[in-house]
């Protein structure tokens, strides 16, 4: 009878999870306007790509080929060094725009020379900077399709840059995006979308980005549409995106204004999660939207309703390690979801079978649950099933990790405490936006109702950013100041590409790095070296390159 009644109300909750995932009825005349814009917002993106393409075809005989049709790991071509100091996982090796041209965005406007657009939609290996702060409210949203390109926002002055009021999407490979702020904010019933997405195509490292008030999730990347007959007859090609990191980043309180204030959608192949926080979103925190490996690794989940890390299929293989879970004023006490480590999805059939992937889950802890912290197959790993679920979870656990790209490991406790220092764009400084979610994370006390939002007025809304252009006499990202400090020349725009040190990071991005770009050379290859030295309570960790060895600490 408790196995009936245990299976039942994860049932339940499965039915509750699909219901609350429903889309709402958009009003006729509302859906043909969305639609029209998005006819227009696709020509005028289309004729961006255009002008992009013979950029990016010249760049393929200089060694930087464009691949829109990878789909395995090995498709995509592979920097010698990190991305950046303290790039780990499966996007750890992609080389953004280095070496390409410097884009300075100096004005807040949605188009136009000088803006976030004009940089992103720009072809050829490309360097985006900004020498402006404040909020880029778009109009429309931004797809990034031509590849090979780095986006940091710790360049900014004062208190930094936020994208707000439409979605930037990535369709493209070799991307790299560090201390940005996608705040999408808008509740138009006809325009619901993610506030960073998109159909990337691989070699992808989010790194200390903040993704909130999304109107159907904040961050998702798992898949890219490829086109292989350029038939408009016959639908695209759903392939999966590979080498992807998504690290160090605040993913919370989606808009629940139509009851989908969703995290996450993520996956692909070759893909590492780890060291981010969901906050005060209802479900997908995350959900695996691909088949294939699956490494999810000291992330912090707080305060969901309905669903917590859950999906994939029957070809999915799952590492859940050392990830801290701490329900919140909106999570259900006392039922199964208020412990749920993960919930493995079956293989999409009619009649339902019970084909289920294999998961290594270890280390996670569940605050205030010491049964399932003890132990996370004691009730963590939760299945809907038509067999008992017991016999289930005995095929489906497996005690031995599954290999995964390099990493480095905290406890749970530890890594609750690295993420709250940490997560987010914290550079030039977090926001008071973050600033809030983090101080409601470790005390558990929303400021608005049970956390959950409707609309960003609830929380106080967009904050003001201020700060100063900084001098820049060639306009090559690089301020005045730090050149000359640097041995630099500050009218020399030339040497923003340069490499004075050979370590194999150009002057520029020294610069957004943190490094002296004068300095000893470091071999960046030793991943003992790999490390930014500007995160704070790093210590203690261990580097895991050898998953089925190095994880016995965690057992």
């Amino acid at each position: 009878m408790k196995l009936l009644r245990l299976t039942v109300s994860f049932s339940c909750v499965g039915i509750l999870a699909h219901l609350c995932a429903q889309y709402p009825t958009v009003p006729p005349e509302l859906q043909r306007a969305a639609d029209a814009a998005r006819v227009e917002s696709d020509k005028r993106s289309d004729e961006a790509f255009q002008r992009a393409l013979p950029i990016i075809k010249e760049w393929e005989s200089r060694g930087r080929p464009f691949v829109p049709w990878a789909s395995k790991p090995d498709d995509l071509p592979k920097a010698k060094i990190p991305a950046f100091p303290g790039a780990w996982g499966g996007g750890m090796y992609t080389m953004g725009g280095r070496g390409g041209r410097v884009f300075v965005v100096t004005n807040l406007a949605d188009s136009g020379p000088g803006t976030f657009r004009e940089a992103c939609e720009a072809g050829g290996p490309r360097i985006v900077v900004f020498n402006v702060a404040g909020i880029i409210r778009l109009k429309d949203r931004i797809r990034i399709r031509a590849p090979y390109i780095t986006i940091d926002g710790s360049s900014a002055p004062g208190d930094g840059i936020c994208v707000a009021g439409n979605t930037v999407e990535i369709e493209t490979h070799d991307v790299v995006i560090r201390h940005m702020r996608f705040r999408r904010g808008i509740t138009n019933v006809a325009d619901r979308n993610d506030s960073l997405g998109g159909n990337p195509v691989g070699n992808i490292i989010i790194d200390h980005v903040s993704a909130t008030w999304g109107l159907d999730e904040n961050l998702s990347m798992y898949r890219h549409m490829y086109d292989d007959d350029g038939n408009p007859q016959t639908p695209p090609a759903k392939l999966p995106t590979v080498n992807i990191t998504i690290q160090n980043c605040l993913i919370a309180e989606a808009l629940n204004t139509y009851n989908h204030a969703f995290g996450s959608t993520l996956g692909g192949l070759n893909s590492t999660f780890h060291h981010n926080l969901w906050a005060c979103n209802t479900g997908r925190n995350p959900s695996v939207g691909m088949y294939g490996d699956f490494t999810f690794v000291n992330n912090v989940l707080f305060n969901w309703r309905h669903r917590t890390v859950d999906g994939g299929d029957h070809r999915s293989w799952f590492n859940i390690i050392s990830n801290y879970y701490k329900p919140g004023p909106a999570t259900p006490r006392g039922e199964p979801i208020s412990y749920r480590v993960l919930k493995p999805e079956s293989k999409r059939a009619k009649p339902p079978v019970d084909e289920f992937g294999v998961a290594f889950v270890v280390g996670n802890v569940v605050e205030g649950n010491e049964r399932v912290t003890r132990d996370n197959w004691d009730g963590g790993v939760q299945v809907s099933s038509i067999s008992p679920p017991q016999t289930v979870l005995s095929k489906i656990r497996t005690n031995a990790p599954f290999p995964h790209a390099p990493l480095f490991v905290h406890s749970a406790y530890h890594a609750f405490e690295f993420v709250l220092a940490n997560a987010g764009a914290t550079l030039p400084k977090r926001d008071a936006v973050d600033e809030r979610i983090i101080e409601m994370v470790r005390t558990g006390q929303p400021v608005f109702g049970d956390g959950i939002i409707t609309d960003i007025s609830q929380v106080g809304g967009y904050p003001e950013y201020k700060g100063t252009p900084y001098k820049d006499s060639d306009n090559d990202g690089m301020p005045d100041e730090w050149e000359l400090a640097h041995g630099l020349n500050p009218h020399d725009p030339s040497d923003a590409s340069a490499d004075c040190n050979g370590d194999g990071y150009t002057n520029i991005e020294s610069f957004l790095w943190g490094l002296d770009p004068r300095g000893p050379k470091v071999d960046w290859t030793d991943l003992r070296n790999n490390f930014d030295r500007r995160d704070i309570n790093r210590w203690p960790y261990n580097i895991i390159t050898n998953p089925l060895v190095q994880y016995s600490h965690c057992k």
